[in-house]
């Protein structure tokens, strides 16, 4: 049994110290926004997150349920890629100089590769200690041969395979979205994970965004020379939520400016240089410039990627292939138990992608819609609410498209408030604002996206006077957007 569990026990050891160190990391963001939240607030700017969650950035929760994404997925990424190379170290390469001077330096080239656009020392010690702590853990404790294990192995290796090849053809534009509405959404204990998804991403979202993703940022403004035009200067950033403060302490960013140049620096730190003309005249290009030169989370965000697409169903097969063998402990023989324990996996891995190889429905035609509309089927009603989004149909002239409002299914009612958006019908901007109230997150957030390209002065104020009292992250988040593209922007008095 402790052959079988192996592995098991190795990623559970390697996770475990992923998460103790990335949660440290996103403890220290969480802080770092914090503290420049509350510069942007005593400046007098409405704060994205607000005030009912930044009074949660100081706690060890937040941050431990944050870094559970970076440790499912980039800490999955590490401890799987030490495993593999361990086992093939004792397996296939006992003695060879030249695989361990390879896997050396894949290792440290890995930890380098993080500070290739500027130093990362939090994610420099992960990607140092996690390897090494498995790698080590594994060349000393792995199982001696025994027979049978070619078989073993060769049921793992058909296994992935065959989910492998079986996911690649679902990996389209909305692979996330029809995950969301037809694997989580469809059932209480998905709808748990969704949950806790949408709570606590952002988290670890703000620990790898490049400048230009951030939705609100403090910064500093300091001239070099009398008679610099430092109020115009910031009169640019405001317009792209690059708000000043008066405490530098709390920006990370601080633009110093003279007559003719201007420097934008990083916690103290110049990474780019522009002439003021350049600025004033294209401030959006300069500031996306800016954006990708202080940018050094490039690799982390691919890495994280690689580790969600990749890694993490690697890591869920193994850690359940582990329960299955403990459910299967009857089976005496190991090979056996083990086979099993795979053809399981492999049934659950197929009726996980079951629901992707069903009939696609992609309709346009106007009668077809209103029939799936009217179907007894809330998957049906999706398609028809998603067809209807994205062929810019007003769902208001279906009938069934009103009552859709209080279907108890929130993809429903998500795809609903997405496809409001094409309506210019009086009675679409109420549904949307009665929407933003909306138990779901995903279908509050799609209200106030609708609400951003359809609404008006009387939108924005509603969304002006709500916008403090939300407690959700994500929901302010959508809201904030909706704001800005209906045209209003931060002041220091905020007066709409």
């Amino acid at each position: 049994m402790k052959r079988l569990l192996f592995p098991a026990a190795v990623l559970a050891g390697g996770l475990a110290l992923a998460q103790v160190l990335f949660t440290i990391l996103v403890y220290v963001s969480n802080l770092e926004l914090l503290a420049e939240m509350e510069a942007l607030r005593a400046s007098g700017y409405l704060v994205v997150p607000n005030e009912i969650v930044t009074r949660e950035l100081d706690r060890i929760t937040p941050a431990a349920c944050g870094a559970l994404f970076f440790t499912l997925t980039a800490g999955t990424g590490l401890t799987l890629a030490a495993f593999f190379a361990a086992w093939l170290k004792v397996r296939v390469f006992p003695k060879s100089r030249i695989y361990n001077a390879a896997v050396a330096s894949t290792w440290l080239g890995a930890a380098a590769a993080c500070n290739l656009q500027g130093w990362n020392p939090g994610f420099t010690i992960v990607f140092l200690l996690v390897p090494a702590l498995v790698f080590t853990f594994t060349i000393k404790l792995i199982p001696g041969r025994q027979a049978g294990d070619v078989y073993v192995r060769a049921a793992h290796v058909i296994v992935v395979a065959i989910a492998a090849l079986g996911w690649l053809p679902c990996l389209q534009q909305d692979v996330f979205l029809d995950i969301r509405d037809r694997v989580l959404l469809s059932n209480p204990a998905g709808q748990k994970v969704n949950e806790f998804y949408y709570n606590y991403t952002l988290y670890p979202a703000e620990l790898i965004k490049p400048p230009a993703g951030r939705l609100i940022s403090a910064c500093a403004i300091k001239s070099k020379s009398a008679g610099t035009n430092a109020k115009d200067i910031a009169q640019k950033l405001i317009g792209f939520d690059l708000l000043p403060v008066s405490d530098p302490e709390g920006a990370r960013l601080t633009v110093i400016t003279d007559s003719s140049h201007l420097e934008f620096a990083m916690r103290g730190k110049v990474v780019f240089k522009t002439r003021a003309n350049n600025f004033f005249s294209s401030p959006g290009e300069t500031l996306e410039k800016f954006s990708q030169q202080a940018d050094n989370k490039k690799y982390l965000r691919r890495f994280t990627l690689a580790g969600l697409t990749a890694a993490f169903p690697i890591g869920l097969y193994i850690f359940l292939h582990a329960g299955l063998c403990l459910v299967f402990w009857f089976i005496r023989s190991r090979p056996l138990r083990s086979a099993v324990a795979s053809g399981c996996c492999l049934v659950v891995a197929v009726a996980f992608l079951l629901p992707f190889y069903g009939p696609q429905v992609k309709v346009s035609d106007k009668e077809s819609i209103k029939m799936l509309l009217e179907s007894t089927s809330w998957y049906d009603q999706r398609n028809a609410l998603k067809a209807v989004a994205e062929n810019n149909y007003d769902p208001l002239a279906f009938e069934t498209g009103r009552k859709l409002a209080g279907s108890p299914r929130v993809p429903v009612r998500y795809w609903l408030a997405r496809a409001l958006g094409s309506s210019n019908r009086p009675e679409a901007k109420r549904m949307l604002l009665s929407m933003t109230n909306d138990c779901s997150p995903n279908v509050a957030c799609m209200a106030y996206a609708s609400l951003g390209g359809t609404g008006n002065g009387q939108t924005r104020k509603f969304i002006l006077e709500r916008i403090r009292r939300i407690d959700h992250w994500y929901v302010q988040q959508y809201a904030y957007k909706a704001l800005r593209k209906l045209g209003w922007k931060q002041g220091l008095l905020n007066t709409d």
